[in-house]
């Protein structure tokens, strides 16, 4: 069968007033079209189609051939993160990217973080490489100029639309640290250029290429009106997002797929009027795209270079050494973990060692262990570095490492040397249990030496305890982490790295003291009606089943379930299906009703603006409940009634029915 393009689907045409005049500008010569599209992906840690659970997605020969198959005057954007973050990023720097990218051809390119992995340097030498234009408005140079001298604004003039480019990009504390590139503040370094992007071009559309989390570019659009659009970073690797920032006035935020897993397309039109019409569209790129043929030879050619440098053999592992798939090594205790964190402190000859759980990108299977498999666990080139520091900076480091865990923070930290227990359900800042270093309390007053990595050692990942410690050995002196692991790998020959306790969870890492169920969680599980689904984590957002509901409704009121799966309204539905929330509304009734012998006094309707989407037969039930205060909506005006009812929600509703 003969596939085709996907092209996505069409989501919305907006209207937007100019707001600016004409100048001099330096015009693109491209044929002539009735739109100008503006096609924007990001990032490119991978030359070829990522393909895992998710589906396949990404890679440069499908890129180019759905960029091509944009008819007319288009600007081609890349976001960012070329240049690491990967196994292939770790090895190549981004210069396959680079070489590919200059095929297609891009126009304008912004910094990522992972694109300073390699340290500036690379990246100067990245941007020598390119062929198109990468632009920064608020990374400065060493000089006090911006990075590499590269424009802080572009602006393109198609169909006689003048539209103005801006480059922003946030958390380098997250990437190789030196002193040639820094940060300016985001709003304060946009507000300056679009500034001087209107005095001097006049464009009559603002666009922001952003690297930073969607709630940053919400505050920057709130901050600078002038800018209509933002493109930034992925939020997530299956799927693409649109958010409409402030109704009336559409100006949009465009999130595409990771791994160029999809391109935003955006397509500027301007009327006889002078107003300007955007239409946008989300293209996939998927296995239904065609790859151009020259540039899946190049993917193919790096792949095979890849393969020949890390395919060796330097250990055997006698079993699986598993990241996780719920991203285990950032809340609890790993045996990948232990291996890095061990690998640090044997070379060092250290007291203690830390491997922040965000570091760990790949598990290791049984058998052969390869440069391949020690690169994919630790992709990043981070150095590691010696200090002596305080007991009382390793206590901070630890209430720093627990401070996120429900958010999966990256530093989460992975321990050698010392031991230490948590408590995600008291505040922040007073998590830590226990904590020794070789079986002894820690004493905040002792010195003890530590390996980390320069990463955290310089603030990033918000370990800022380190700032008076003294460097033993240096970033300029240390090796990487993944030298220090192939070095650890080849010493031991058979790794046999085991969870031994290091790390003790009391409680849940995904329920902690500021979660709204908190109190009913921890309660329902001390009275063993729901427990964890597994030794640290309770998943709070998790659906779950009509059977498993009435299981644990039997078990805290002393009820037979079968009786209540007939006679509370579920008879006939099967057992295994998801529970809606409306479905647990009719149970609820039933079982107030049966608890207090009192019948549920049913109003007219709910409080909720959704009333209309709740079935007649559940009416009832959640008009009644609502009015007692034992069920309360998704959102204050909001039932959601046919949304699945999540493990936090049972617990609350269990205890307040246990507590008539």
């Amino acid at each position: 069968m003969k596939k085709k393009l996907s092209v996505g689907i069409l989501l919305s045409v907006i209207v937007v007033s100019l707001p600016f005049g004409s100048g001099k500008i330096v015009r693109a010569e491209t044929p002539a079209a009735s739109t100008v599209s503006f096609l924007y992906f990001n990032d490119g840690h991978e030359i070829n189609p990522v393909v895992d659970k998710l589906g396949t997605r990404g890679g440069v020969a499908r890129l180019k051939t759905l960029i091509e198959s944009v008819k007319g005057d288009k600007i081609v954007a890349f976001g960012g993160d070329l240049g690491g973050g990967t196994l292939f990023g770790g090895i190549f720097k981004g210069f396959p990217m680079v070489e590919a990218f200059n095929r297609f051809p891009i126009d304008v390119a912004n910094f990522g973080q992972h694109d300073f992995d390699a340290g500036s340097a690379n990246t100067l030498e990245l941007i020598k490489a390119s062929n198109f234009t990468w632009i920064s408005s608020n990374l400065i140079g060493k000089d006090g100029k911006s990075f590499g001298h590269v424009p802080s604004y572009q602006v393109y003039e198609k169909q006689g639309i003048r539209i103005g480019v801006i480059g922003l990009t946030s958390a380098m504390q997250t990437t190789t640290q030196d002193e040639d590139v820094k940060q300016s503040d985001v709003i304060e370094s946009a507000k300056t250029v679009v500034d001087q992007l209107k005095r001097e071009q006049h464009p009559d559309l603002i666009v922001a290429l952003t690297q930073e989390p969607v709630q940053d570019d919400k505050l920057l659009m709130q901050a600078i009106p002038d800018i209509r659009v933002v493109f930034t970073e992925e939020e997530a690797e299956e799927k693409s997002f649109v958010y409409d920032v402030d109704g009336a006035a559409k100006r949009y935020i465009f999130s595409p797929q990771g791994n160029m897993g999809s391109i935003i397309r955006l397509n500027i039109g301007k009327g006889t009027d002078g107003q300007l019409t955007l239409a946008h569209e989300i293209m996939k790129v998927d296995e239904t795209v065609k790859e151009d043929e020259a540039l899946a030879g190049l993917a193919k050619e790096y792949q095979t270079k890849l393969d020949d440098e890390l395919g060796k053999t330097i250990a055997h592992s006698d079993s699986d050494l598993p990241y996780g798939d719920n991203h285990e090594s950032r809340f609890k205790e790993t045996a990948i973990g232990n291996f890095i964190s061990d690998a640090y402190r044997d070379y060092y000859q250290t007291d203690v060692a830390f491997a922040n759980g965000g570091g760990i990108r790949a598990s290791a299977g049984q058998g052969n262990f390869t440069l391949k498999d020690a690169k994919s666990i630790l992709p990043f080139n981070n150095k590691i570095v010696v200090a002596e520091v305080t007991g009382d900076m390793l206590l901070s480091a630890l209430e720093n490492s627990v401070a996120a865990v429900d958010k999966l923070a990256g530093g989460f930290l992975q321990v050698s040397g010392m031991s230490y227990t948590y408590n995600p359900g008291k505040t922040v800042g007073q998590r830590i249990e226990q904590a020794t270093v070789n079986g002894k309390p820690i004493n905040k007053g002792q010195k003890y030496r530590a390996a980390l990595s320069n990463y955290m050692y310089t603030g990033g990942d918000k370990y800022t305890m380190f700032g008076n410690a003294k460097t033993v050995v240096g970033a300029s002196e240390a090796l990487t982490d993944f030298e220090l692991l192939i070095a650890y790998a080849k010493k031991l020959e058979t790794i046999s790295s085991k969870v031994e306790g290091r790390i003790q969870v009391n409680g849940f890492a995904d329920v902690t003291s500021d979660h709204w169920a908190q109190k009913d969680v921890y309660s329902i599980s001390s009275k063993g009606i729901m427990n964890g689904i597994d030794d640290a984590r309770f998943a709070p957002n998790q659906s779950i089943t009509r059977s498993e509901f009435t299981g644990y409704l039997a078990k805290g009121l002393g009820l037979e379930q079968q009786t209540i799966t007939d006679e509370s309204g579920l008879t006939g539905m099967e057992p295994k299906d998801v529970l809606t929330r409306e479905e647990m509304a009719v149970v609820m009734k039933y079982i107030y009703e049966t608890k207090t012998g009192k019948q549920l006094e049913a109003l007219a309707s709910t409080p909720f603006e959704d009333d209309n989407l709740i079935a007649d037969e559940a009416r009832a039930a959640v008009s009644g409940l609502t009015a007692r205060g034992l069920l309360n909506g998704r959102m204050p005006t909001m039932f959601a009634p046919k949304a699945y009812a999540t493990r936090a929600e049972i617990a609350h509703i269990i205890m307040n029915l246990i507590s008539l």
